[in-house]
């Protein structure tokens, strides 16, 4: 399901990762772990998009992540289509000033056409800095299928539970003022789609009775809860699950871990980075242990726990 291959990454002088490669199956569990400074989070953060690897790369379902954030032809004919609206704004607006002279208005022409080109330019700027596949543009990777959740979560605060997780939901016409007019049915069923799966996803995480409290109220486990269900809104495929108990009491860990693995059991598919060795040895099937920047080794919970290279860069031996 996702395949990595001799990913780096590298700040200034220093290498963060340095040829890591491993593979995720569909329908597991894979815990990613190290000391601190192993290249855990910059390689999640590589795997979510968030960053592009100087080397190497990451195939979801057979294509590379970078093929999958390059810009989509809808945003290739916004942006050319802004070009030639602001060219012939600019044409426009200069040849009704102009006199009947022809002289004048060949230059007016020339002058609107130079407008166009600069914005052309513009735009090819724009799209090469800011959409250029080899930038990161994570939202085109949660929309194939693979999604994340963050250490610190990222809650709308002011929103409630369920008005959270509304927002989540993939292809909503709601969002196009034209479909909200001219498709007004469509927009009602998915709307009340929405709301249905956004009840089933309360109950699910047992966050019902939170439905109408404003976010910034939870506690941190509630938070991570509620952070899981908005990821479970969009149906992905993969889960990539960033320290999922960090700062949540035993209880609700166990609630979150329980639900984990029900969701394994629906076909979900999960990599998670996490410092709690009882939580991924555990929950995972298949763990892959960084050290420096590379990979020290894989293998199940027994192998990883009774290698002895996995204890000394634990312990410092």
């Amino acid at each position: 399901m996702l395949a990595v291959d001799g990913i780096e990454k590298h700040f200034g002088g220093i290498t963060a990762v340095d040829g890591v490669e491993f593979e995720i199956e569909e329908g597991t569990i894979v815990g990613l772990i190290g000391p601190n400074g192993a290249g855990k989070t910059t390689t999640f953060k590589m795997l979510g998009g968030f960053l592009p690897p100087d080397a190497g790369e990451i195939r979801y379902r057979g294509t590379d992540l970078q093929d999958i954030m390059q810009p989509s032809r809808a945003e290739k004919s916004y942006f050319t289509g802004s070009a030639a609206l602001v060219a012939g704004l600019g044409g426009l607006a200069l040849a009704s000033q102009s006199t009947p002279s022809t002289a004048i208005q060949a230059g007016a022409a020339a002058v609107g056409a130079g407008a166009g080109l600069g914005a052309y330019r513009g735009q090819e700027i724009l799209k090469t800095r800011h959409f250029g596949h080899k930038y990161s543009r994570p939202f085109q990777v949660s929309r194939a299928g693979m999604m994340r959740t963050f250490q610190i979560t990222r809650e709308l605060e002011g929103l409630t539970v369920f008005e959270n997780l509304l927002l989540s939901p993939k292809n909503q016409p709601g969002e196009n003022v034209l479909k909200t007019w001219m498709r007004f049915n469509s927009v009602t069923e998915t709307e009340a789609a929405n709301h249905e799966r956004a009840e089933e996803v309360l109950d699910l995480l047992d966050l019902e009775h939170l439905r109408d409290e404003y976010a910034g109220n939870l506690s941190g486990g509630q938070r991570k809860l509620l952070e899981l269900g908005r990821v479970l809104m969009a149906d992905p495929d993969l889960i990539l699950l960033d320290e999922p108990v960090a700062g949540v009491n035993p209880t609700l860990s166990k609630t979150l871990l329980a639900r984990i693995r029900d969701l394994r059991d629906q076909g979900y598919t999960f990599c998670i980075v996490e410092h709690d060795m009882d939580v991924i040895m555990n929950l995972s099937e298949r763990i892959i242990v960084m050290h420096q920047g590379q990979k020290l080794m894989e293998g199940t919970p027994e192998e990883v726990q009774g290698n002895q290279r996995v204890i000394d860069a634990y312990l410092g031996g």
